[in-house]
């Protein structure tokens, strides 16, 4: 007993400093240490966060977009080759029965670990199907295991999933082995051993000032685009004619519809306005840097929704859409792959489960640069080749960077003293060219001398200057 009010209270946890602060509610632990679930709190905050936030909601669903627009296919991890076979089917459908897409899977688990910091996806025996699991309704169970000569550790032996005692129509909760379950968490949670963390949970403060600016918007512009009035009267008057004043005046000039009527005033009444207007406060550039934060927190860049402007023909969006595929996109999905490998084990040794991103629009670079890209690469090729490089092993060379993948190619040997071609028709240095063929037109003698006179010594005799003008007079140009 006095072990259970132990728990309860949390007489043992301690202290610890993110417990003075208000994020301590969304990520400390509770509950026995061999359960990890996600807090009610922190569930419903979220999913009222991507229903009402802009930034929030715009860089969730650009997550979501790009995550799903790639498909599963196997590597091998030899020569990075890819590959598929019918073991992919229930991935390319999820939901049995030829239903769903790859993209569907991939967009509820990435909407998942945005949210709650995990997805769960659970492969029934015997269904020949996936089913997705809701994370706030899942509870990571473990045990502790014992190591030989001392020391301990915690095992995560399988999944409880219990929908809430008011939702009707779900069921009763069940146990999920660890061996069913693909349990996804890109994030850690550095408060827990396999729980994960949400990219909101940093954001939260940001997130919080965002809606506060909306809300303050909102009440600038119901009353009647003014922060505050203030009303001054020369005499003093009764509270009761105060109030009555009040809400005669909020009644006529309060609110939007009532925005910018003439306000009159008697008896000495003098109208003043308290406060800043949008721009005196500068409220763009306020709400600006909390969206940057948001956004710095989901790593996209604010040019992919719109909340940047494009820089130079497009080129801002070109490097936003590089950089976020490098640093975010790309992990992403091989933390995924890793992640689903769990229930969908690779055909064999030597591979694993990955992605083919050849196919997203949005990572292709223009029709220009593709170009140069594939002439790089042939040419790469072509000289390995005539270098006696095999061109299977030119082709792994090039993919991969690797030098030491190519490989002599016995058949292409060169005879000694053979000429090397390289990458177009060329002579050799130090060759001779052949002579013209015949019926070829000669070419002009040249001279011995300076070719400034002909080259044959015909350059005219020098004259004076009198006889020039006389010799050019007799033509009839003497105006010359």
């Amino acid at each position: 007993m006095t072990r259970l009010l132990d728990r309860m209270l949390r007489r043992d946890a301690g202290f610890w400093e993110g417990m003075a602060s208000g994020a301590a509610v969304l990520t400390t632990s509770y509950g026995s240490p061999d359960r990890e679930a996600i807090l009610p709190q922190y569930a419903a905050w979220a999913q009222k966060t991507n229903a009402t936030n802009s930034p929030v909601f715009a860089a969730l669903l650009l997550r979501m977009l790009l995550f799903a627009e790639s498909r599963f296919t196997w590597q091998a991890l030899d020569d990075k080759h890819l590959f598929g076979n019918t073991d992919l089917s229930i991935l390319e459908h999820p939901w049995g029965n030829g239903e769903g897409s790859s993209g569907e899977l991939k967009a509820r688990m990435q909407q998942d670990a945005s949210l709650a910091g995990q997805a769960y996806v659970w492969a029934p025996p015997g269904e020949g199907r996936l089913v997705r699991k809701r994370p706030d309704w899942v509870t990571i169970v473990s045990e502790l295991t014992a190591v030989d000569g001392g020391g301990w550790y915690r095992k995560k032996v399988g999944y409880w999933f219990e929908p809430p005692m008011g939702v009707k129509g779900q069921g009763r909760g069940h146990f999920m082995p660890e061996a069913e379950v693909c349990h996804w968490a890109p994030i850690p949670d550095p408060q827990a051993d396999f729980r994960g963390m949400s990219w909101l949970t940093p954001a939260m403060r940001d997130i919080a000032g965002d809606d506060g600016l909306s809300q303050y918007k909102i009440r600038y512009l119901e009353n009647s685009a003014s922060p505050n009035l203030l009303i001054k009267y020369a005499a003093k008057l009764q509270p009761a004619t105060i109030d009555r004043l009040r809400e005669r005046i909020t009644a006529r000039y309060g609110g939007v519809g009532n925005a910018f009527k003439t306000l009159i005033l008697d008896q000495g009444a003098d109208a003043t306005v308290i406060g800043a207007n949008l721009a005196q406060m500068d409220f763009a550039n306020v709400g600006q840097a909390g969206t940057d934060r948001i956004l710095a927190d989901s790593m996209v860049p604010g040019v992919l929704i719109g909340l940047e402007p494009l820089r130079g023909a497009g080129r801002g969006y070109q490097e936003s859409m590089r950089k976020f595929a490098d640093l975010w996109l790309r992990p992403e999905w091989r933390s995924a792959c890793g992640a689903l490998e769990h229930i969908v084990p690779p055909p064999g040794p030597g591979t694993r489960l990955w992605y083919d991103a050849s196919d997203v629009a949005a990572l292709q670079d223009g029709e220009m640069e593709r170009g140069q890209t594939a002439l790089v690469r042939s040419q790469a090729i072509l000289t390995s080749r005539q270098a006696g490089a095999t061109f299977d092993s030119a082709v792994a060379f090039v993919d991969s960077g690797d030098v030491t993948k190519l490989h002599a190619d016995p058949a292409a040997a060169l005879p000694a003293g053979a000429n090397v071609q390289h990458m177009l028709p060329q002579a050799q240095p130090g060759a001779t060219a052949d002579p013209l063929p015949a019926g070829t037109q000669a070419r002009l003698p040249l001279g011995s001398v300076s070719p400034g006179d002909g080259g044959n010594g015909t350059r005219p005799t020098p004259q004076l200057a009198a006889g020039r003008r006389a010799l050019l007079g007799a033509n009839g140009r003497g105006d010359l």
